[in-house]
């Protein structure tokens, strides 16, 4: 029963594991990893009850296991099934064909045998063209992993029972992938389950058997206890990250009746925010302040090596960088609706993603005065590697289930403390042509915010966005031909504020003629909502200046930008360049296959770069957390092993030291006969140590003396002292390595045994 229930357990961590993996890997959807664990697991657990060597068990492991691998990546246990069930049929056309004096039909199993050889190459194939990007290569590369840490498990959960170092590989592995990934915890918890149960039922089961009805009930009821408990904090621990607080505060504070009857009293929500350098509480048109050449902040998003040349040959990448969006427009200027500000710890997922159409790009952010509170970035915030607060006028929190985050969710700004700071987030990989195709059906929440306008706008202005719009005949062309006739309206500073009580669109569409960034932004989303695409006004900065030395973009208070975003149903938002003194947006007609189909910067074991996927901040310091990883794993499997070898125990007595000494030596002086005295085997052992290395010649006296004190402790009156008791624990310590050194000469280089006449002499009287 006890074998049973623990294999079970076992086989629930890996799965564990295996759900883990499968949920945070990308193309590893149908991947066959749980019977590769299933399998491996189930031959350590066999193997460890039998006297098998290490060396011999696993190699069997690892040959029979890659072999399973094979079966399963290359998905031969289709074929052979089917053939396996293709045999009745065959039986019974044999026999009607010997009735007929008829040689067999083989065509069925040709046919299958011809399948096995095209499944086989094709694997092979493919695991030799190097593609990671393959669903099959991927599963291959997983199953490894997989394969060695159930082998492990169940090996040494065979021979020693220790669950807690056994599933420790698997837990770290869960453990780092979920961290990586920023996948649900779920799978984990389950491990953890499973590891409290084993736990339990190991110490159960080790209990010294008593025959008293009564110890037996109270083993049974600590059995029920014990998973009882350990379902009930793995179900509470599952549980917990699906249990939203804020959901909950948020439903209270819908409900006005709920309110008035708990006596809750709501706080007020800032509308907007105040941020340093001069913006206001909502962004006025006002060319009052010219910007200087003062620098802002620096980039760097990797995307380009540095290089010695000042004028490089390869175009630096376009990025808008983000500071605020804003979505009511009153006829005069910008604010935001109502709020709701979150906070973010360093490196915390802000939002749910899962989509091929964008691309993560990093941010290295480097901005040049302490006091700037503001946080910049560009495309979709995905995480930071600094605390930040985020203003959401509709949080990912709030969303419905099922509801992708990316395409509802709709933040005003972010700020950060920190000066120095680095950044993921997401952009949009589309093509005019998918645009053109998306469909013109919006979510509700977007209908009501990004289509509204005052009812102040005059006439002629949505005259115009009729005319404009009139050959388009799918959003992206509306919206192209809006910002083509904006690009022909001239730039520049020198323009006034739009007359108390004109409307700023009119003002610049039909009297200015001219102006700058934001009166080109505010006509866009005026004339865009005007014809129904959902669209809102972004300030923030343009590029800046590219400097290939270094690889960063300097970015300028000159370089201060206002722009337009229009919506996409199943895309999101995209950017859109009305100001014609910046260079036109354009997007590829058409995509190339691999862009279409993959994220950028996928690791090769497809960890997806997602809100479920890691967003790390340089390939150095994933290094780091996977050498601090190991290092950890490193250091429990040292003391682990350090502990088991008596190295690390205060032994109350010298027996206990003896029997690692006759242990270890009976990897030495093999078959060793059981009715040898001490004194007898400690001779013939000394005799099988080679002490013509010079790190050995101690090594016959050091086993003479622990021998001498087990002898003595067993059989002479006198006790053995707690000084002789210490000074044995170091002699061990000393000795453990020597036998240890002993084993590894004869192991990997062959050397014999030499006999020391003189030595043997003088140490046969031991006895």
């Amino acid at each position: 029963m006890k074998k049973i229930l623990t294999l079970l357990l076992l086989i629930i961590a890996l799965s564990a594991l295996v759900a883990g993996v499968k949920a945070s890997v990308k193309s590893l959807e149908d991947a066959r990893l749980v019977p590769v664990a299933i399998f491996a697991v189930t031959a350590g657990y066999t193997f460890g009850f039998r006297h098998t060597s290490a060396r011999w068990a696993w190699s069997v492991f690892i040959l029979s296991g890659l072999f399973v691998i094979f079966i399963e990546a290359s998905r031969l246990d289709e074929v052979f099934w089917k053939t396996i069930q293709g045999i009745p049929q065959f039986q019974l056309q044999s026999i009607q064909s010997l009735l007929k004096r008829e040689a067999p039909d083989l065509s069925f199993f040709r046919g299958q045998f011809s399948e096995i050889a095209a499944r086989a190459s094709a694997f092979f194939n493919r695991l030799l063209g190097g593609n990671t990007q393959n669903s099959t290569v991927r599963e291959t590369i997983w199953d490894i992993p997989i394969l060695l840490i159930a082998s492990w498990a169940g090996w040494q959960t065979g021979r020693r029972g220790d669950v807690v170092t056994v599933l420790l590989p698997s837990i770290a592995l869960h453990g780092f992938i979920l961290n990586y990934t920023g996948a649900s915890t779920f799978s984990l918890q389950i491990a953890v389950f499973a590891l409290i149960c084993l736990m339990g039922v190991q110490k159960i089961w080790g209990l010294a058997p008593q025959e008293d009805r009564r110890v037996n009930e109270a083993q049974r009821d600590t059995f029920l206890a014990v998973v009882t408990i350990s379902f009930a904090l793995g179900l509470v621990a599952g549980l917990t990250p699906v249990i939203s607080v804020r959901d909950i505060a948020r439903k209270i504070n819908g409900n006005d009746s709920l309110n008035t009857m708990l006596g809750l009293e709501a706080k007020p929500v800032r509308t907007s925010w105040a941020a340093p350098a001069g913006l206001p509480l909502e962004h006025l048109i006002d060319p009052q302040r010219i910007p200087s050449e003062s620098i802002v902040f620096t980039v760097k998003t990797g995307e380009l090596p540095t290089s010695d040349k000042r004028i490089t040959d390869e175009e630096a990448p376009r990025h808008y960088w983000r500071l605020l969006t804003y979505d009511l427009y009153n006829g005069q200027g910008w604010s935001s609706s109502p709020t709701e500000n979150l906070s973010y710890r360093a490196k915390q997922v802000v939002f749910q993603f899962n989509s091929e159409r964008y691309k993560v790009v990093h941010q290295q952010v480097e901005k040049t005065s302490k006091q700037d509170d503001r946080l910049y970035w560009t495309g979709s915030l995905m995480r930071a590697s600094q605390p930040i607060n985020v203003n959401w006028r509709t949080s990912p929190e709030s969303l419905p289930k099922g509801v992708t985050p990316i395409l509802s969710a709709d933040m005003l700004g972010a700020l950060t403390r920190k000066q120095s700071y680095e950044v993921d987030s997401l952009v949009p990989i589309v093509s005019a042509n998918q645009l053109r195709n998306s469909s013109q059906t919006y979510p509700e929440e977007i209908r009501k915010r990004y289509l509204t306008l005052p009812e102040s706008i005059p006439q002629r202005v949505l005259d115009l966005a009729s005319q404009l719009t009139a050959d388009a005949t799918n959003p992206y062309d509306k919206a192209k031909a809006i910002e083509a006739y904006l690009r022909t309206y001239p730039y520049s500073l020198d323009v006034s504020a739009p007359p108390a009580g004109q409307d700023a669109a009119d003002y610049f569409l039909f009297d200015l003629k001219t102006g700058y960034c934001d009166y080109y932004a505010t006509s866009m989303v005026v004339l865009a909502r005007t014809v129904g695409l959902p669209s809102l006004l972004v300030i923030g900065y343009s590029s800046g200046i590219y400097n290939p030395l270094t690889a960063e973009y300097v970015v300028r208070e000159l370089n201060a930008h206002s722009w337009v975003e229009v919506y996409f149903s199943g895309v999101g938002w995209v950017e859109f360049e009305p100001t014609a003194n910046q260079p036109a947006i354009t997007l590829p007609e058409k995509l190339p296959q691999e862009v279409g189909t993959s994220i950028v910067s996928p690791t090769t074991f497809g960890l997806e770069v997602s809100t479920e996927a890691r967003l790390g901040y340089s390939i150095r310091q994933d290094l780091y957390l996977l050498a601090a990883l190991l290092i950890f794993i490193a250091a429990l499997a040292g003391v682990w092993f350090l502990r088991t070898q008596g190295l690390l125990h205060a032994h109350e007595t010298i027996g206990s030291i003896y029997r690692h000494v006759y242990r270890h030596g009976k990897r030495i002086y093999k078959n060793a006969p059981l009715h040898e005295t001490p004194s007898v085997f400690a001779s013939n052992l000394q005799e099988k140590i080679d002490i013509t290395h010079r790190w050995l010649v101690s090594a016959p006296d050091e086993i003479n003396l622990l021998t001498r004190l087990y002898l003595q402790e067993i059989y002479s009156p006198r006790p053995i002292s707690k000084d002789e008791r210490a000074h044995a624990v170091k002699v061990w310590r000393k000795l453990f390595w020597r036998l240890l050194f002993a084993r590894a000469i004869l192991a990997f280089r062959g050397l014999s045994p030499r006999k020391n006449p003189d030595y043997s002499k003088t140490s046969s009287h031991a006895g």
